[in-house]
């Protein structure tokens, strides 16, 4: 059990800043100057930090220290990473207007001990004092020590008692998003340093909408997976807000599906990779299967399996069905799953609305088939979300150049 577990890498962030500002000024005793330390200790830093990372970061010459691939590689992402707890610092100033300035505090500055931080988001994800600890491998008292020292420092509280483990207030919501994509940050960085020596290694984790789980995503997997087999693939289900959600924490590198519109300056973005529209699937041997031709009117008693409200696909088929002056019955099944919808129709005469994607292969076996009726006006479009202004660890990257080509036949 250890930090990693919860997106952590068992790094001094002391030592990475360290790293940083020697880039930045090619030069120790300037490093050294700008955080306030010893010549010696930046010294030290990096050479510790060079030994944990197996990787030269700087060649040592007369006039400096000039940063290596790796170094350069170490540096652009350690950025990114203090980019976000400077962020972090910045919506504290929101919640203590009147407090000193949050760079002097260690948390925002990366003077803090990454375990101290593994201890604060373990006990966010878990909710419960006994269950971090039982985690990270340390006992109570020593999370129970690590957020109060936390708290301390902020002079804010992060998490309140319940009867039933802790909650985490406002402000520790918006801590704990910046910690966890500054560590993803730090995890992409090391795993950039194993690229530059021709290893490709990490893992990439994918949130999928049910229009793509049958088909476009498990392909794209399986090619990965062919080409890179030390590659370690998850992926997670759910609704789109809790995908949403953990995209822009970095526990997620994409989320793959039908595109939301997203907002002006928001921090995600969307790559359509094709458009689909839906159709109308019932069993193999449904009433209406040998018919030539369906018209909507047809459609207005059936026994409907739809997506729920809040769905694009729902929301674009209660638009084509209202154009066309017609309503759903009052009552239907409502469901995301499609082991759910493939069970209620091979049980009954009901139809569903999906694509015929979703049904790829009960179409290659003949259990499931599409009614002739055109919803001309469903298209929608199909593609990624994925954090803006950053780039993707080496491994997500091959999962979409994979995810790509998949598409790119699919259209064909």
């Amino acid at each position: 059990m250890s930090s990693e577990q919860f997106g952590i890498p068992e790094v001094s962030l002391r030592h990475l800043k360290s790293a940083l500002f020697v880039t930045e000024h090619r030069n120790v005793t300037r490093a050294a100057n700008k955080l306030n330390r010893s010549q010696t200790a930046v010294t030290k830093a990096i050479s510790e930090l060079e030994s944990s990372l197996d990787a030269k970061l700087f060649n040592r010459c007369s006039t400096g220290m000039m940063p290596t691939a790796y170094g350069e590689a170490l540096a652009h992402r350690v950025a990114l990473a203090v980019a976000e707890f400077e962020s972090a610092g910045e919506a504290y100033h929101e919640f203590k207007p009147n407090t000193r300035n949050y760079q002097s505090i260690p948390i925002f500055s990366m003077d803090i001990s990454y375990k101290r931080l593994a201890a604060f988001i373990a006990l966010y994800e878990t909710r419960d004092v006994g269950g971090a600890a039982n985690n990270l491998g340390v006992t109570k008292a020593a999370v129970y020590n690590s957020i109060r020292q936390m708290e301390e420092l902020l002079e804010l509280e992060l998490f309140q008692r319940e009867p039933n483990g802790v909650a985490p207030t406002s402000f520790c919501h918006t801590l704990a998003r910046h910690t966890k994509l500054a560590f993803s940050q730090i995890r992409h960085a090391m795993a950039d340093i194993a690229n530059l020596n021709g290893i490709t290694q990490g893992s990439v984790v994918i949130g999928t909408l049910p229009y793509t789980r049958t088909f476009l995503t498990p392909r794209a997997i399986n090619r990965l997976l062919a080409e890179h087999p030390q590659l370690d693939v998850s992926t997670h289900e759910g609704p789109y807000s809790i995908m949403e959600a953990s995209l822009r924490s970095g526990d997620i590198d994409f989320i793959v599906g039908a595109i939301r519109p997203s907002e002006a300056g928001s921090d995600i973005t969307t790559e359509t990779l094709f458009e689909d529209r839906l159709s109308v699937i019932v069993r193999k041997d449904h009433p209406l299967i040998n018919r030539k031709k369906i018209h909507f009117k047809d459609l207005q008693d059936l026994q409907w399996v739809l997506p729920g409200k809040q769905a694009p696909a729902r929301q674009l088929f209660d638009e084509t069905l209202a154009r066309h002056g017609m309503h759903l019955p009052e009552h239907s099944v409502q469901t995301s799953s499609l082991s759910m919808v493939r069970g209620l129709l091979l049980d009954s005469d009901r139809v569903a609305l999906l694509s015929e994607h979703q049904i790829y292969y009960d179409k290659m076996y003949g259990v499931l088939a599409a009614l002739p009726v055109d919803l001309e006006d469903t298209y929608r479009p199909i593609g990624v979300t994925m954090r803006a202004h950053t780039q993707p660890s080496p491994a997500a990257r091959l999962f979409l150049e994979q995810l790509r080509t998949v598409a790119k036949e699919i259209t064909v």
